[in-house]
């Protein structure tokens, strides 16, 4: 449908144009067409375009330039469409250069490929001084995997037209990538020495003298490139990369910090780089002080963005200064108190250092101004926890249940609190919280766990915690803690067949010597009467930590 005000090119009266003009039948072709340009470039209507050159085509099914028009609108999001309309214009009028080369495009852009090379291939005879025919044909073969065709038409092109430095720096890339240096390198230096002012050439040559192992050779160009322009980032970066594959630390860093000086390098790619960097502890300890000048080089230039703020500190950290890392989050939130992220890393580190008072401080401040963020609080609830304040903490994990978005994180807030008043002694609020979060959430493996567990150190309602248990670890396989709580039940039912296995494969799957699970499986072994092998896990547990009276007391039980 036409935009109001547009011509709508429908079936007007013939020899009568739609505004009363005589235009005679024979022209009726031109007029449309004429109209269609207006749509298209005046109005940018392509719909009412087309509708144009559709009539007149109808008005005159040889004219050509309406089927050209029509395929030069459906070029970019109907390809396939484009082909047939232009396949038509070309046919209409085989000599016209124009049809042939939006064919070939068409041809590309709709992925006939094939088609496309036949296509160049007769534009290259038909109109051989347009370089962009070859560049085309070049690519065709060279996407086809005929790497040497290619080359074989850019060298037509050079005898035919002369070095153009566009087909030059093609055929360049394509001898470097098929590792045809010595050409690549001859390839350059024409171009360096037709265009000595292109930085780019010297680059490439140091590229290429820098993959032929001539080390020297390729540092002198890039000295050469970086003479004249030396802010040239994709110039910085292949040094750069030179000295990274030359373990040039010292040569890759200086230069990384010339691009971090450079304000036409995005922020974002900065930031990249830095990480990159960074990702490779080894060479992160090895250079530290290096790595240091670059992001001391980012927040100074940046000091504003939390993103390089966070860079410098975790930096920081890493070197051993956690508190220089938090002084600077805490810098950051007082001018851009809108952060949340800065609030979790101050509180992160805050808990790490064992300080819960600031953690509750810091917690209450993003509260303030994010409410709903679940992990601040509950960070917040432990906090109140370590301080002692059992009933604050209490009150803070029922403030995030109120707040959770959906049954599944309430039910693993309300664990939290069953987890609490157990801890406090309170077993009857403890199994009511672990059934309610049971009622939000069946699948809650860490509550199916501790409320197992608890049951266990009870020694009641064993088949339930079993059952409970079995749930946990079909859910989470693999988990040690509650491989162990499964064993452990099965042990206290006096199945010690069925525990052996169970307990070995906690004891496999923990990573941390739990010195708990060692006890409980050296009670196994010697409920099944391995003796020697319940001596060595009870004094692994011991090792470990365990209660030195407790495994005293076993041990002497083997003697007995």
């Amino acid at each position: 449908m036409a935009a109001a005000g547009f011509v709508s090119c429908t079936v007007v009266s013939r020899g009568t144009s739609p505004t009363g003009g005589e235009f005679g039948g024979g022209n009726a072709p031109y007029y449309y067409h004429a109209e269609g340009i207006k749509a298209h470039t005046v109005k940018g209507d392509a719909q009412a375009a087309v509708a144009c050159f559709e009539q007149a085509i109808r008005a005159d099914s040889t004219y050509a330039p309406g089927y050209y028009e029509i395929a030069e609108i459906l070029l970019e999001e109907h390809p396939e469409r484009a082909v047939r309309y232009s396949e038509t214009a070309n046919a209409l009028d085989t000599s016209n250069l124009a049809y042939q080369n939006q064919l070939g495009r068409a041809l590309v852009m709709a992925e006939k490929y094939d088609e496309a090379m036949g296509i160049y291939t007769r534009l290259m005879r038909d109109d051989p001084h347009n370089p962009l025919n070859y560049r085309l044909l070049a690519a065709l073969y060279d996407y086809k995997g005929q790497p040497f065709t290619a080359i074989a038409i850019l060298d037509t092109a050079e005898m035919r037209l002369g070095r153009i430095e566009e087909l030059g720096m093609y055929k360049r890339e394509i001898l470097i990538r098929v590792r045809l240096y010595d050409k690549a390198l001859e390839e350059t230096k024409k171009l360096a020495h037709d265009y000595p002012y292109d930085e780019s050439n010297y680059r490439v040559l140091g590229d290429i003298y820098s993959a032929m192992g001539e080390d020297s050779l390729a540092l002198a160009n890039y000295g050469e490139a970086i003479r004249l322009d030396s802010s040239n980032t994709t110039t910085l970066s292949s040094l750069a990369d030179f000295y990274r594959r030359s373990n040039d630390a010292a040569g890759y860093l200086s230069t990384l910090k010339r691009i971090f000086e450079n304000d036409g390098v995005p922020l974002e790619g900065k930031r990249k780089i830095f990480a990159d960097v960074t990702s490779d502890l080894d060479f992160y300890r090895r250079n530290y002080f290096a790595i240091n000048s670059l992001i001391s080089t980012l927040i100074a230039r940046y000091p504003d963005d939390y993103g390089v703020v966070d860079l410098y500190a975790m930096h920081l950290i890493r070197g051993g200064e956690p508190e220089q890392g938090l002084r600077l989050y805490k810098s950051f939130v007082g001018i851009a108190p809108d952060t949340p992220e800065a609030y979790t890393q101050i509180i992160g580190l805050e808990t790490y250092l064992e300080r819960p008072d600031s953690v509750a401080k810091y917690a209450d401040m993003a509260l303030a101004r994010f409410p709903d963020r679940l992990d601040i609080r509950l960070a917040k609830g432990y906090a109140r926890l370590s301080m002692k304040d059992t009933a604050g903490a209490i009150r803070t994990f029922r403030e995030a249940y109120r707040t959770a978005p959906d049954d599944s994180t309430r039910s693993v807030v309300a664990g939290i609190v069953g987890d609490v008043y157990h801890e406090i002694g309170d077993v009857r609020r403890a199994y009511a919280r672990y059934g309610k979060a049971l009622r939000l959430d069946p699948d809650n493996s860490g509550v199916l766990n501790n409320y197992a567990y608890y049951l266990s150190e009870e020694g009641k309602d064993l088949e339930k915690a079993l059952a409970m248990v079995r749930r946990a670890n079909e859910l989470s396989p693999g988990n040690a803690t509650f491989l162990d709580t499964e064993g452990w039940i099965l042990y206290l039912l006096g199945r010690y067949d069925e525990a052996k296995p169970v307990m070995q494969q906690a004891v496999s799957f923990d990573m941390t010597d739990s010195p708990v699970l060692l006890f409980h499986y050296a009670e196994i072994l010697y409920a099944l009467g391995d003796t020697f092998m319940a001596e060595v896990y009870w004094k692994r547990a011991l090792e470990k930590g365990y209660d030195e009276e407790t495994v005293r007391r076993r041990l002497e039980t083997t003697k007995e």
